[in-house]
């Protein structure tokens, strides 16, 4: 009878029927050249599933061929193993190690021992391939003791880690003296533990734990001895330890790191950052790519990069020797519930930046309560796979991102993963418009969405819009280019008033501009000529070109005109009535005058209000400072009269009122009522968080302060005002309010 092949046979034949070298398999399965021999030769007679699913995928193998593999290996490893656990002999210390200077004195300080001769046990964790047994090794050689050093490997990603009598006995083992017999129950070799520390004070490190559990025995060792415990999990039920948790090298850390690996006449100036950070600043990535460059001297370490550069690529050449990126990061993933591990592969999509629960939660096919979504969230930090950074936010590293997505591809289609970035998509546009609503007064901010977040006030609202930016505008971006139309031009809509408080952001002219092409698509005149004007005030405000400006303000009254509706057509004008104004031409006043007729026809007190207020404008620009006072007082009479200002958007016309007749009452040399008119515009500026209205207030009371002779006010006001304003920006609204406050800067130091 013909003997069954073993695995290891079975692997070699179906890697040579597919032509594949050794190196050639590790490359596509992201499975090492040693471990692929270590199957072949039959030393490793039972891999793990993740190495066979590894393998399966290199070898793309159809669905019944895989399974013949796993339902083989599971067979051999129902086997049980026959001796000892060998887990006792430790990785060598890299003689290059380098960086991690700051994370090691703080591992040495706690393991030196505190004054009374007591050391705090060290619990170093971290995402895979971070180096957290390098630098515990490291630390250990640099602690000046005379202890004997211990190494245990727990095995923790196994599927049956160490138990606590494995692990004490295992160290027992390595001390002398302490008895060849082993103990036979976990009081004994924790009894025999004590005394044998007591006789002789040992460092220990315990590598790769899977659970507390395996680590609390050994920390009733002696108190002049020392224990550091290496995890990719956080291990935080262990009391009384001292925890490092590390992150990716910094860059020029990782630049230093590569130098030492990579000859100098391989690479060139640039390179070794640019590799470092394609690597993640990960040391183990950093570590293969510099050996796969240094072992093979025509490879220069910019054509790696270029190689390594593509997303599908990159994990599958991270790959040297018994060194595999994608490997170290499968060993925790297959330690996920299959819960968890959907969640893993579903927060792929999210391409940029941290996130909450909720954006996670929103990702998955199938809803899941955010309580749920938090607790899985919290294992995978605990297993290193993503980072918690604070405020319950989390983020994928670079490679992992890129692991999860290869894991998200394998498990679904195409098809299924776009319909999961579109249902991600339209929660946070969703979500976008109920906290736009706040600040909309033809909006009920209290609805409920079908999908998406609502908001319980005004400033929870504005947080989520500056806090999820990297989301929910790539999100809009996304949402033009698949033709959604409808959620653009309403997600736009919703900022209106919003796009007044955060003026500086920088993409307004971008955003609004996708709204108007959104507005001709779905071939509604009433909305193009909505998002025109709210396009000339961006172009007006962030980019500071008034004759592109003045040109889409005709386009828009020419729009608005052909949809018929009032409303728009005193928008358009109002908008038209201020880009003549301020490209110094005729007209702004029968424009403005237009706009109130409409705005009159239409019932916006908002509208009505603003045009007021154009009017009073045009007289400041033609220097009739009185008449731009009268003209500005009768508007904020007009608005206490017949719209109290009970809305956000009302609220805030109403500080540009005050604003605007401050401005009047300074340039009639009115210094002391300009200051009282300036305390009411900041007063409301502030409380609705209208950034650029406080500076433009500041400045006019600063001016205001300097007509008085009071140069130490003035100064503190304009101080104020570049509070928070980048200096260095080269946006045209930056550059044009630092460029007006910083000779007022100037002249109120010449005062005091």
């Amino acid at each position: 009878m013909n003997r069954p092949l073993t695995f290891g046979e079975q692997l070699r034949r179906l890697r040579t029927s597919a032509d594949l070298t050794l190196e050639a398999l590790a490359e596509r399965s992201g499975v090492s050249v040693r471990t692929i021999g270590d199957v072949e030769r039959g030393v490793s007679v039972a891999p793990h599933r993740r190495t066979v699913d590894a393998l399966a995928r290199g070898l793309r193998l159809d669905p019944a061929e895989r399974e013949s593999l796993l339902r083989d290996v599971r067979a051999r490893r129902a086997v049980p193993a026959q001796g000892p656990r060998a887990s006792a002999v430790a990785p060598h210390r890299v003689g290059d190690f380098s960086g991690r200077e700051r994370e090691i004195a703080e591992i040495v300080s706690f393991l030196g021992g505190a004054p009374a001769g007591r050391t705090a046990p060290v619990v170093i964790s971290g995402l895979a391939g971070i180096g957290k047994t390098t630098t515990a090794l490291e630390a250990i050689h640099r602690l000046e003791s005379s202890r004997p050093i211990l190494f245990l490997d727990l095995d923790g990603l196994s599927p049956a880690p160490l138990t606590p009598l494995q692990v004490v006995s295992g160290l027992l083992r390595q001390v002398p003296g302490a008895g060849d017999a082993a103990p036979r129950t976990l009081d004994d070799a924790v009894r025999r533990w004590r005394a044998v520390t007591a006789e002789t004070p040992v460092t220990v490190l315990l590598d790769n734990a899977d659970a507390e559990a395996q680590v609390r025995p050994v920390l009733t060792l002696d108190p002049q001895s020392a224990v550091v415990v290496t995890s990719r999990r956080a291990l935080a039920g262990l009391e009384g330890v001292r925890r490092i948790t590390l992150g990716p090298l910094r860059p020029e850390e990782s630049v230093e790191m590569l130098a030492s690996i990579i000859p100098a006449d391989q690479r060139d100036a640039g390179d070794l950052r640019d590799l470092a950070e394609l690597a993640g600043n990960v040391p183990l990535a950093m570590r293969i790519a510099g050996n796969r460059i240094a072992a093979t001297p025509a490879v220069r370490a910019g054509d790696f990069s270029a190689r390594i550069r593509s997303a599908e690529n990159r994990l599958r050449m991270l790959v040297a020797g018994d060194l595999a990126v994608e490997a170290a990061f499968t060993l925790s993933y297959e330690d996920l519930a299959p819960s968890v591990s959907a969640l893993f592969r579903s927060i792929s999509v999210i391409d940029a930046g941290t996130f909450d629960a909720r954006i996670a939660a929103a990702t998955l096919a199938s809803p899941v309560s955010v309580v749920d979504v938090e607790g899985w969230l919290d294992e995978l930090t605990d297993l290193g796979l993503i980072e918690a950074r604070g405020g319950n936010r989390y983020h994928l590293h670079d490679l992992v991102h890129l692991f999860a997505g290869g894991r998200r591809a394998d498990a679904e289609s195409v098809a299924e993963t776009q319909a999961r970035r579109a249902r991600l998509r339209h929660w946070l546009l969703a979500s976008l418009e109920r906290a736009g609503a706040w600040f909309e007064s033809d909006r009920s901010a209290t609805d409920a969405a079908a999908t998406g977040v609502t908001f319980p006030d005004a400033a929870a609202a504005d947080a989520w819009i500056r806090l999820e930016e990297q989301h929910w505008w790539p999100a809009m971006q996304a949402a033009a280019r698949a033709g959604e139309h409808a959620l653009v031009v309403d997600a736009a809509d919703a900022l209106h008033w919003f796009s007044e408080l955060w003026a500086d952001w920088g993409h307004w002219v971008e955003l609004f501009g996708l709204a108007v092409e959104s507005s001709r698509a779905l071939q509604d005149d009433r909305l193009e000529a909505m998002h025109l004007g709210y396009l000339v005030w961006a172009t007006a405000v962030e980019s500071r070109d008034r004759v592109e400006g003045l040109r889409l303000a005709r386009l828009a009254v020419e729009v608005a005109e052909r949809s018929g509706d009032h409303q728009q057509l005193g928008w358009t004008n109002y908008y038209l009535g201020w880009m003549l104004q301020q490209n110094g031409l005729d007209g702004g006043p029968a424009a403005s005058h237009a706009a109130l007729l409409h705005f009159g026809l239409a019932g916006d007190a908002v509208g009505t209000a603003s045009a007021a207020a154009a009017l009073g404008n045009h007289a400041h620009a033609s220097g009739d400072h009185q008449l731009a006072l009268d003209e500005h007082r009768a508007a904020y009479d007009r608005v206490q009269a017949e719209a109290p200002f009970t809305t956000h958007a009302m609220t805030y016309v109403v500080g540009t009122l005050h604003y605007f007749m401050a401005l009047a009452l300074a340039g009639l040399e009115r210094p002391v009522e300009a200051i009282e008119e300036v305390d009411r515009a900041l007063a409301i500026a502030e409380e609705v968080g209208a950034v650029n209205l406080v500076r433009l207030s500041l400045r006019v009371r600063a001016t205001a302060y300097l007509a008085a002779g009071d140069g130490r006010r003035a100064r503190a006001d304009v101080e104020r005002a570049l509070d928070g304003l980048d200096l260095t920006s080269s946006t045209e609204m930056n550059t044009a309010l630092r460029d007006t406050l910083l000779p007022l800067l100037e002249a109120a130091d010449r005062l005091t």
